[in-house]
């Protein structure tokens, strides 16, 4: 057997130097400092318990980030355990010795059995005269045993960009019996190596919290699909890596991950093939069945990412789970006799229609993409009914409660179980926009929360489920206070969850000051006592709303299109939440300052101007400016959203003067008519004055105006020859919608989505944009006379005039915002307007 010595202070040499530079980021660097001592600087873990026995792990890594040698000679070098009914070790139950080999990145993995059933132990290692801190684990209960209660966490998606894991100090405070880790406990690099996979494993756990819940509770887990290469499915690569063959990067990632996790020898890779799903058992009490979604899966359908689904999507044979575990699962839920069974895997189980209108738009990553496959589980759930199922998710970086249901289009269809899904440890949510904007389509989804980062913190009695959902103010702050923005609870023997605490921020619910009926799609605002946002969520169909917001004074200020805006101070007490409720008085027409159009995509600020009436809002840039737009954005429409809808315009370019016909790709971005004043004229009226910047001497002026009752706000252009020549050019207005499933309509033309844009003569003086939100925009003319040059995703007027010196053309249009109703033609609503 080798020895080897490296203290304390030269492996603080290594972390200033090699470990430092090279993978610890800003704001991290005082963990290397907190590292646990060499050569265990990576701590202790312990995982996969039964009622017997427990499995106990440490890796030597005097030098961690070293990803050849891990700072350890390339030689086998002995490593003692003890396992103890105490922290103090005065009563050691076992002790062993156990060789660690470079083979294996010196890692050991010790399967403590004979262990009394539901017990803690303490464990800990020594290595050439060194001792690890101690680690403390359980064996769980007996088969036959009835427990009062099981807690524990399941928690994913730790993307070591995202911050260094206040998470888990939060829940390595708590009192639980397990963890349950639901994949990408890694994030991949393009490489593919074993030596890469083991430092992306080194690294992530030189975070000092994620060792904490480690060495406090033992912990089950299941891989994703960043353990190797985002999106992979069973043998088919996600991307292109580094080009060595997919197989053997997915061998490399499998050997590291566990060779860096307490699994049992069970679970040892062989080549690019590992043995993962398993069940777990806590006493009578709940019965997991944890699950391995990647490895035997089906290559995505269409190309993958967020479509309609359609043809192969539908193919029986296509599985994400493979058909042998397919039948384990299913043959575990029909022999079980727990009072909960619980699946606990990777991604979103139910329905997701990012689509409001009659189409459909969905994950094909998640079940969504494998509709026959979850069918065949929900089908057996509901046909069988094993007691109290709850699918337990990670993967999409959010909260969510949902029902499970065969058939999740119809509404009348009997809820048969319930899904938790974690938000990420540490990882961004990107698609939160596209998810709130959703929630009106899918009436199964009873809670989103797509700002914060945190887990799901559960206690479970013989009588119910709670899950708790557990968030951080800021994952990039170390010391982020953590709390809980909603407490779910499922009854034994009743289908779906039922909100139970309201969590430590706001909760309530806006309406109408007239009707009493709830509004949707209202923006929630909560302001510090300094005037800046802390966080702004909507009301969803039912017109709820949850806010976090910690112990403090706040101003909470609401904003619906069609209502005035209100707002009321706020104090959060140390002990819990607060319930505001709103009710909300329609609008009359205006036109101001002060105010923006709700929507996680809006752009303008309050320094811009709104036109609102009681059926819609529009905001013109007063200042705001759009990148796409480079000096062109003041004066130009940004903004638009009809009652009961939130903001889904990128921008109009309304309107432009071009000598030349636009043509091509980009003819959307004319920058060609330049305002130079943006003024309110009236109490309902803006001008915006300017000039063009490609046609010399045209002076292009733009009123808009909005009235009470109207669904449209009216803009009319007047261009005027200010020079003494004849000028011939082409004007018009371009639309770019921007949200989820865009599409362009062209009167009798109907529904446009090629990529490449064409020419279209309307049948009628108006064209049209509309996505998955049931709201359709669209520009109406006074006159005919001009052609629609449009593609999926913009659509543009075209009419070439020629001024005479002191002459003048006016344009007249109204610019529209309706909702649709899901019709199948979504812009037969401007034929009617």
């Amino acid at each position: 057997m080798a020895t080897f010595s490296l203290d304390r202070r030269r492996f603080l040499t290594l972390a200033g130097g090699t470990v430092g530079a090279v993978a610890l980021g800003a704001g991290q660097q005082a963990e290397a400092a907190e590292l646990d001592p060499a050569p265990f600087t990576l701590g202790v873990a312990s995982g996969e318990p039964d009622h017997t026995s427990v499995v106990l792990w440490t890796r030597l890594a005097p030098d961690p980030l070293n990803a050849q040698t891990g700072g350890m000679p390339a030689a086998p070098v002995e490593v003692a355990w003890e396992l103890a009914r105490d922290a103090g070790f005065r009563h050691v139950l076992a002790r062993g010795a156990v060789t660690a080999v470079p083979e294996s990145a010196h890692t050991v993995h010790v399967l403590a059995t004979d262990l009394a059933p539901d017990r803690w132990y303490w464990y800990r290692f020594t290595a050439d005269g060194v001792r690890s801190r101690t680690g403390r684990t359980r064996t769980l209960p007996a088969p036959g045993a009835k427990p009062d209660a099981m807690r524990f966490a399941f928690a994913s998606c730790q993307s070591w960009a995202g911050g260094p894991y206040p998470a888990y100090r939060d829940m390595a405070e708590q009192d639980l019996d397990f963890v349950v880790h639901l994949g990408d406990y890694i994030y991949e690099t393009t490489g593919g190596s074993l030596a890469e996979f083991r430092r992306l494993h080194a690294l992530y756990k030189t975070s000092p919290d994620l060792r904490a819940a480690h060495a406090r509770f033992p912990f089950f887990l299941t891989w994703d699909d960043h353990e190797v290469q985002n999106n992979y499915a069973g043998d088919v690569a996600g991307g292109a890596g580094d080009g060595r063959p997919f197989l053997e990067r997915r061998a490399n990632g499998y050997q590291a991950y566990y060779e860096h996790l307490p699994m049992r020898p069970e679970q040892q890779a062989h080549g690019p093939d590992a043995l993962m799903y398993r069940r777990m058992r806590f006493g009578r009490l709940a019965e997991f069945s944890i699950l391995d979604t990647r490895q035997y899966r089906s290559d995505q359908a269409l190309g993958d990412g967020r479509k309609e689904p359609a043809g192969e999507v539908f193919d029986p044979g296509r599985t994400l789970t493979g058909p042998e575990q397919e039948r384990w699962l299913l043959d575990g839920l029909a022999a079980s006799k727990a009072t909960w069974n619980v699946l606990a895997q990777q991604t979103i189980m139910a329905q997701f229609d990012y689509d409001l209108g009659p189409g459909k738009i969905v994950n094909l990553d998640q079940w969504d993409g494998y509709p026959p496959a979850r069918a065949r589980i929900l089908d057996f759930l509901a046909r069988e009914r094993p007691a109290n199922p709850v699918v337990l998710s990670g993967d999409w970086h959010t909260h969510w409660v949902n029902d499970l249901k065969t058939d999740f289009d119809d509404p009348r269809s009997p809820v048969i179980a319930t899904e938790f899904v974690g938000t990420s440890i540490s990882s961004g949510a990107g698609w939160d926009a596209d998810v709130r904007l959703g929630l009106a389509a899918n009436p199964h989804v009873k809670f989103y929360n797509g700002t914060y980062r945190g887990y799901v913190r559960c206690e479970v009695t013989p009588e119910k489920w709670r899950s708790d959902l557990r968030i951080v103010l800021n994952a990039s702050d170390a010391a982020s206070p953590a709390y809980t923005i909603a407490a779910y609870e499922v009854r034994d023997g009743v289908p779906g969850a039922y909100r139970v605490d309201d969590g430590d921020g706001l909760a309530g619910v806006v309406t109408d000051r007239g009707s009493g009926k709830p509004l949707p799609n209202v923006e929630i605002a909560v302001h510090r006592e300094d005037g800046s946002r802390l966080v702004a969520v909507t009301t969803n169909p039912a017109g709820e709303y949850v806010a976090f917001a910690p112990p403090g004074a706040f101003t909470v200020r609401v904003n619906g299109v069609g209502y005035d805006l209100a707002s009321a101070p706020v104090r959060i007490g140390e002990s819990g939440g607060s319930t505001v409720d709103f009710r909300l008085t329609r609008s009359v027409a205006a036109a101001a300052k002060g105010r923006t159009v709700p929507g996680p995509i809006s752009q303008a600020t309050a320094s811009d101007i709104v036109l609102a009436n009681d059926l819609l809002a529009l905001a013109i840039s007063a200042g705001s400016t759009d990148s796409q737009l480079p000096g062109v954005t003041l004066g130009k429409p940004l903004d638009l959203a009809a009652v009961g809808h939130l903001d889904q315009l990128d921008w109009m370019n309304l309107p432009y003067a071009s000598a030349a016909q636009p043509r091509g790709g980009n003819a959307w971005q004319q920058l060609t008519v330049r305002a130079t004043t943006v003024e309110l004229v009236s109490p309902t009226e803006v001008r915006v004055s300017g000039a063009s910047t490609a046609v010399a001497d045209i002076g292009v002026v733009t009123t808009f105006g909005v009235r009470t009752g109207e669904p449209w706000v009216r803009a009319t252009t007047v261009f005027t020859n200010t020079g003494t020549a004849a000028r011939t050019f082409w004007l018009g207005d371009v639309v770019d919608h921007d949200g989820t499933g865009q599409r362009s309509g062209v009167a009798g033309h109907g529904t446009i989505t090629a990529s490449a844009p064409a020419d279209f003569t309307p049948t009628a003086p108006w064209l049209g944009m509309t996505g998955s939100d049931r709201q359709t925009y669209g520009l109406l003319y006074d006159e005919p006379g001009f052609t629609v040059y449009a593609c999926g995703i913009w659509a543009m007027t075209q009419r070439q005039i020629t001024l005479a010196p002191g002459a003048a053309f006016t344009l007249a249009r109204r610019i529209a915002a309706v909702d649709n109703g899901g019709a199948a033609d979504p812009f037969a609503v401007l034929a009617a307007l």
